[in-house]
């Protein structure tokens, strides 16, 4: 609160029977400096009656009664002395850059800072009087350039905060990522896990969950936009090509994460079962990417509670090739036509629950037809269909020959099963 641009500001020489309006400024401005502390405390006080914010002990900011002093103490000097306008405005700034930092509203802080102008002006006018100055009826000369040069101060202020502000919302974002990051690898220690709570406001006894999306090129393109529903909360961590979904689920099922995610074109989802703990994002993350690569397709969403077989075949390509090769590798030395309807019939008669009727109509086809198919598989392969054992074997080497490709069972698949993972980025 100052008024450095009154023309023909000068210190009160004293003593002048009727002064200038602005001899009569210089005099109250020098009077409240000597009583500086009383004047920061009114300031507060008013501050706190009519800024809510302010008002409550939480909320508050902590240096508050400090930073009022300061601001008091600069803008009568500037009134005093145009050349410490600079140190005005260094306060200005620095209080709208700590202010930001402190995460304080700029309406509360604005609010806060033209309640202290008023209330200075109010305490000049008063000290006017008190002391017997002058007639403060004079102070209107310089009311108004006195309010402008405060309405400055506040764009001043206003200036700083939102240019800290972007800054503050810069490095959070940025520190988020990094300790979302670390959360989603192995090895986290209590104590940063702890830490990581506080930071992310996430519990750290929560019902947590994964998703990981991934893009196939070169029609692939993760969304930018944070899927939303009613009582879940959901963090991005972008990286390596992929986009990490972490999903605190409070009370609500899996489905509920599930029914707002799309795998749209050139799109995969992977989704973990519910995990319980902050320090199980990383277990999650690896079940996510785990159910990720269990899809075969674009547009496929795989939850890993609904597919664990599959999750157990693409965990250890090299084995779930090694039983694809032992179970089906003699059918590779059948004409392709004759393999494809074999394998077919089989797949048909296991999907309608070992029943011939069913596979019959399925492919319209008399039973016999079926039957005879059957014999003649398990004579190529040796296995015997009526065995649990052998049909356990039969139904995992025909998903791996689905999730890992034909190469697998042909023992020609690279180290990891040639799955199409790899064309994931």
């Amino acid at each position: 609160m100052h008024a450095s641009s009154i023309p023909g500001s000068r210190p009160w020489p004293g003593g002048a029977a009727d002064p200038s309006p602005q001899q009569l400024f210089d005099r109250a401005c020098r009077s409240l400096l000597r009583h500086g502390p009383e004047v920061a405390d009114s300031v507060v006080r008013k501050i706190r009656a009519e800024v809510p914010y302010y008002a409550d002990p939480v909320l508050a900011p902590p240096d508050l009664r400090r930073t009022v002093g300061a601001g008091v103490q600069y803008g009568l000097e500037a009134a005093l002395e145009p050349d410490r306008i600079v140190d005005v405005e260094r306060y200005t700034r620095e209080l709208g850059r700590r202010r930001a930092e402190q995460g304080r509203p700029l309406d509360e802080v604005l609010h806060a800072f033209r309640v202290a102008g008023s209330e200075v002006w109010n305490a000049i006018i008063q000290v006017v009087d008190r002391d017997g100055l002058g007639d403060a009826r004079q102070l209107v000369h310089v009311a108004e350039l006195v309010w402008k040069s405060n309405d400055r101060d506040a764009v001043l202020v206003a200036d700083a905060y939102r240019q800290a502000a972007e800054g503050v919302a810069s490095r959070h974002g940025e520190r988020v990522r990094l300790i979302l990051g670390a959360l989603l690898e192995r090895g986290s220690r209590p104590e940063f896990v702890r830490n990581a709570s506080a930071i992310l406001d996430l519990p750290l006894d929560g019902r947590f969950a994964v998703a990981v999306v991934g893009a196939t090129p070169p029609y692939g393109r993760v969304p930018r936009a944070l899927p939303e529903v009613r009582g879940l909360r959901i963090l991005r961590h972008a990286g390596d090509g992929r986009d990490v979904l972490v999903a605190h689920l409070g009370d609500r099922p899996l489905d509920a994460l599930v029914s707002v995610l799309e795998a749209g074109a050139g799109l995969r989802i992977g989704i973990s079962p519910v995990v319980h703990g902050l320090e199980s994002l990383a277990r999650a993350h690896d079940l996510a990417a785990l159910a990720l690569r269990t899809c075969h397709a674009d547009g496929e969403i795989a939850r890993l509670d609904t597919r664990l077989p599959d999750g157990l075949l693409v965990s250890r390509p090299d084995l779930s090739a090694h039983l694809a090769q032992g179970v089906l590798r003699p059918l590779y030395d059948l004409d392709p036509a004759d393999r494809e309807t074999l394998l077919g019939t089989v797949g048909v008669w296991i999907e309608n629950g070992g029943s011939a009727v069913r596979a019959a109509q399925h492919m319209f086809c008399h039973r016999n037809t079926v039957l005879n198919r059957l014999r003649r598989f398990e004579q190529i392969t040796g296995l015997t269909l009526t065995r649990p054992r052998d049909l356990v074997h039969l139904t995992l080497a025909l998903d791996a020959q689905r999730l890992l490709g034909p190469a697998a069972v042909l023992g020609t698949a690279d180290g990891d099963g040639g799955h199409s993972d790899r064309s994931i980025t």
